[in-house]
């Protein structure tokens, strides 16, 4: 029985993981602009695990102002998720900055489906926070669209729950 359910749990793992990755390979902007804010988390964090890094995924309420912790040998970045319609503003920024602290991260993202204010790009450029606009969020997905991944593997993910 306990093999049986072990068995089972697997499995059901790697179709999440399945149907993850065929959203993720399937978005466009468009169907980004159709998510709501825990699909763009989830949609960021498999892109990231694709750029190479480990992926925690932190979003809840009391989150402390991150979605998402990066890591690489050198870098925890940590990531604010914002799927707006109109452009983001400093507060996102302020989040972000919190964040890195709290999360101890060696520098902040604030990563949009759509743009940012002028104030948020002026905070952005005098703080440690990465700013990544719909163009740029475009170029990282083009990035990884080439690429082959292998589906079944465990992605270095973690759905972290409180």
């Amino acid at each position: 029985a306990t093999a049986a359910l072990l068995v089972l749990i697997a499995v059901a793992g790697i179709a999440i993981r399945m149907r993850r990755e065929r959203v993720f390979h399937g978005a466009t902007l468009r169907s980004i602009d159709a998510m709501d804010g825990m699909q763009f988390e989830e949609f960021l964090a498999v892109l990231f695990v694709h750029l190479g890094y480990r992926v925690q995924h932190v979003g809840m309420s009391h989150d402390f102002g991150a979605d998402l912790v990066l890591t690489s040998p050198r870098q925890r970045i940590v990531v604010q998720a914002k799927r707006y319609t109109g452009n983001v503003g400093i507060g996102a920024i302020q989040e972000a900055l919190g964040a890195v602290q709290y999360y101890g991260g060696t520098r902040g993202m604030v990563v949009a489906s759509s743009g940012f204010t002028e104030s948020a790009r002026e905070l952005a450029a005098r703080s440690r926070v990465e700013l990544w606009d719909r163009q740029r969020l475009a170029a990282a997905m083009a990035r990884t669209a080439g690429r082959g991944h292998d589906v079944g593997r465990k992605p270095a993910y973690n759905k972290h729950e409180e």
